[in-house]
């Protein structure tokens, strides 16, 4: 037990995870157990969370250096934006769009304290933030089908979500943010399966096969694309001649061959006496490729008035916009036309439409640093925490370019936990206990 838990440590993770990753049970105990409604609920969560993150015995005395070429970049971002946000912004002084101002101002602000908070947490938080990921995103998808199984309104073949409201309109919900839930939860759990506990492993298993079909069931075309994406690098790193050949001689022992026969024929004799589960596939399986060919038809021109993909739709017509500003008048894109000036449901692009070419370059390389280094975890594989980052910031790099708005607490909370933990070095424990007063290689710095 205490190889994976230190109250400290693990309370932090806690509150970190429910700041950058707890929107599934957010969701589920606001709208489906009726406990608190509104934002409020939403804001007194995330301070909790912000809460959790406090040693009181460290709080502003040390600091550690994050990722600081992605930190330099992505204080030129926030600048540019905060530029834009007070002084070329359309809802600034305006009664009827207050909220929407007041709303942002606070996010800006939460970024700000999560960050401060983030630096005062040290590196050997990597040794026990494994559980309480698997653990977390075991409930979401446990909340997630409780929702579905006590939605009258839920029909077979729907996207999977937890509605807003009375649940009458079952499109409301954002079946998203279970799908980037259920994406953290295979690739933490593939992470486990190194674990030697055999119960570890085995729920970890379990989380694993979960997490991969409620990941079907939300239907959310851009984390499979993301998913699709991760698994070919996962592969490439993984997945070697030799490996291939060890696994070959392996499946051709005899006792290996007897299971996976025995495992072929049960699975054979499940689906034969399961025809209402097969029809439930077959009817997810038409589903989604249905509406995969409508995204791809709309994006490409292709469509006709039966075929139509409203949200490629939404995503080609203000592409179109882009383009005609960059065509038209381009001198507009080297300031930007202001703040939330076209919502693209590109971040990417977005960003430079609204607030000039520093901000798309700065936001665009910073998530190049951030995507090189992702890459590197992947590879090196040796700090479990760095590793699961990286898989996990495949999921936001892939929806730079399908989804989403460059300001937003969906995209920041994770850009500031990956420019905290991911790139830096860490230094073993053994090295640690040898010089107290330099705990890691991104150092602590006196406050």
């Amino acid at each position: 037990m205490n190889k994976y838990f230190n109250f400290k440590y693990s309370r932090q993770f806690l509150g970190i995870f429910i700041v950058f990753m707890g929107s599934p049970l957010i969701f589920f105990f606001k709208e489906t157990t009726g406990f608190g409604g509104g934002s409020a609920f939403t804001v007194a969560t995330l301070i909790l969370g912000l809460m959790l993150m406090i040693s009181p015995n460290d709080l502003f005395r040390k600091f550690y250096k994050p990722f600081l070429p992605s930190y330099r970049l992505a204080i030129i971002y926030m600048s540019v934006i905060l530029i834009n946000f007070f002084f070329v912004n359309p809802f600034y002084n305006y009664a009827a769009n207050s909220s929407i101002f007041l709303r942002d101002l606070i996010n800006y602000a939460s970024y700000f304290v999560f960050f401060i908070l983030l630096l005062g947490v040290s590196n050997d938080i990597k040794d026990y933030f494994l559980p309480i990921v698997i653990f977390f995103t075991f409930l979401g998808s446990i909340c997630l089908i409780y929702s579905m199984a006590t939605n009258a309104n839920f029909t077979i073949g729907q996207r999977a979500s937890v509605v807003f409201g009375d649940g009458t309109t079952t499109a409301s919900g954002n079946p998203h943010v279970y799908a980037r839930n259920a994406f953290a939860g295979i690739f933490s759990s593939y992470l486990m399966l190194k674990n030697r506990s055999t119960l570890w492993k085995l729920f970890s298993l379990g989380n694993m096969i979960l997490s991969l079909v409620v990941l079907v069931l939300t239907q959310a075309r851009s984390i499979l694309l993301s998913f699709f994406f991760t698994m070919i690098i996962f592969l490439y790193y993984n997945v070697s001649g030799k490996t291939i050949k060890n696994a070959f001689k392996s499946v051709f022992r005899p006792q290996n061959l007897f299971l996976i026969a025995l495992f072929f024929f049960g699975i054979v004799y499940f689906i034969s006496t399961q025809a209402k589960l097969v029809s439930i596939i077959s009817l997810y399986y038409d589903v989604f490729s249905v509406t995969f060919t409508k995204a791809i038809l709309t994006a490409t021109g292709m469509e006709d008035a039966k075929t139509i993909d409203y949200s490629a739709l939404g995503r080609v017509n203000t592409f179109g916009a882009f383009k005609k500003v960059l065509f038209e008048s381009p001198w507009d894109l080297i300031l930007g036309k202001g703040y939330r000036f076209l919502y693209m449901d590109i971040p990417i692009l977005e960003t430079w439409i609204d607030c000039g070419i520093i901000a798309f370059w700065s936001f665009a390389m910073m998530n190049l640093l951030l995507f090189k280094e992702s890459l590197r975890a992947i590879k090196d594989g040796t700090n479990q925490l760095t590793t699961f980052l990286g898989y996990f910031y495949m999921c936001y790099f892939v929806t730079l370019f399908t989804g989403g708005e460059p300001y937003g607490i969906a995209y920041w909370y994770v850009f500031l936990v990956m420019i905290r933990f991911l790139g830096i070095r860490y230094l073993p424990k053994t090295l640690v206990s040898l010089q107290r007063k330099e705990q890691n290689t991104s150092p602590a710095i006196p406050a």
